[in-house]
């Protein structure tokens, strides 16, 4: 891998990681109050910081999943294809299944039965499911401007010193 693919892909991953984490984190937020049952308040923030890093880093291994498929490492900035978006749906589906059934099973947490709206057949709730849907495509579009932005300005700055310190 050349230099420049090198900083590409950490710089590509820094910014979905940290956009994941920010999105993770409000959405975690945001549902865990009213649609699950908690005990304690630092059990509550030990979970969902938890929960934010696991979701952070579930968004950092579809990028590169797909860096990988697409065999492009420029991928998040590069032409998105319909079985981008099908990977995606799949990965969210699956991981959002997963981590919640054994969650559940293992009494990591549970649902409030007043509020959590259940998915028929299932003892998992639409929440968590809808939000992995929803926030991998949002968190790689936010993170894809962002890394544009910020390589031009990169570059930018880059150009503006000298030529001995290019060297």
């Amino acid at each position: 891998m050349k230099k420049q693919s090198i900083r590409n892909f950490l710089l590509q991953t820094f910014i979905v990681a940290a956009v994941a984490f920010i999105l993770q984190l409000i959405w975690e937020y945001s549902q865990c109050g009213p649609f699950y049952i908690t005990d304690d308040l630092t059990g509550h923030t030990r979970l969902m910081i938890s929960a934010t890093f696991g979701d952070m880093n579930m968004s950092i291994v579809l990028l590169w999943m797909l860096m990988f498929i697409n065999k492009d490492v420029n991928w998040l900035i590069g032409k998105w294809h319909r079985h981008d978006y099908m990977i995606m749906v799949f990965y969210a589906l699956f991981l959002s299944f997963y981590f919640e059934i054994h969650a559940l099973h293992t009494g990591r947490w549970g649902y409030n039965p007043d509020t959590m709206p259940i998915i028929p057949g299932t003892p998992i709730g639409w929440l968590p499911v809808i939000q992995l849907l929803i926030l991998f495509p949002i968190i790689f579009m936010v993170s894809r401007k962002l890394h544009i932005q910020l390589s031009k300005r990169l570059t930018s700055h880059y150009n503006n010193y000298p030529n001995k310190i290019k060297e």
